[in-house]
């Protein structure tokens, strides 16, 4: 008998957790949705590394100086709109912020279609591929860049910092600014 309340004993708590795991597993769906980070012994998966990544591999995206030190107003006024952007809705940044550099490939005529001029991140990425004068790094980035849009447009309740949001935006700037000087 003592054998039978210890197998019940040892049990109780594995069972209790599966039952309710099973119970709320909705819930738990959403819970992991919203996660920004993962975890599991040395490996993490996160926002914040995939943008870490990014702007390691966007030190070959520099620019002349002319280019960084003369910004339009125009450009700072959407910069600092952008910024105020984040401090409501990093998601939302993160997606204007993209938008960036797609009128950037429009503007560099990056384009499909003769009645209606429309890009696509796969033409950008070939085509910056296909002059030359990117390195595959630089291409890397704006990959990176657009992953990472898509993960935070369509993944509803990821959640995103507003630090993690600036430095995406500083990223999207400085590639679109180098997608509109190599067409140049």
């Amino acid at each position: 008998m003592e054998h039978l309340v210890e197998i019940i004993k040892a049990l109780a708590w594995p069972v209790a957790v599966v039952w309710l795991g099973h119970l709320f597993r909705a819930e738990l769906r959403g819970l992991i949705t919203r996660l920004t980070a993962l975890k599991h012994g040395d490996t993490e998966i996160s926002f914040n590394q995939d943008l870490k990544q990014a702007e390691q591999k966007a030190s070959e995206l520099e620019q002349s100086k002319e280019a960084v030190s003369e910004s339009s107003p125009e450009e700072l006024s959407q910069k600092e709109r952008l910024y105020r952007l984040a401090e409501i809705s990093p998601r939302a940044a993160i997606v204007e912020a993209w938008t960036l550099i797609e009128i950037a490939a429009v503007k560099s005529d990056l384009t499909t279609g003769s009645a209606i001029k429309r890009t696509n991140p796969k033409l950008i990425l070939d085509h910056l591929a296909s002059t030359g004068n990117f390195s595959p790094n630089s291409i890397e980035v704006i990959n990176s860049l657009r992953q990472l849009r898509n993960r935070a447009s369509h993944l509803p309740d990821f959640a995103i910092t507003q630090d993690e949001a600036e430095r995406y935006l500083d990223l999207a700037i400085k590639s679109a600014h180098v997608i509109e000087n190599i067409a140049s």
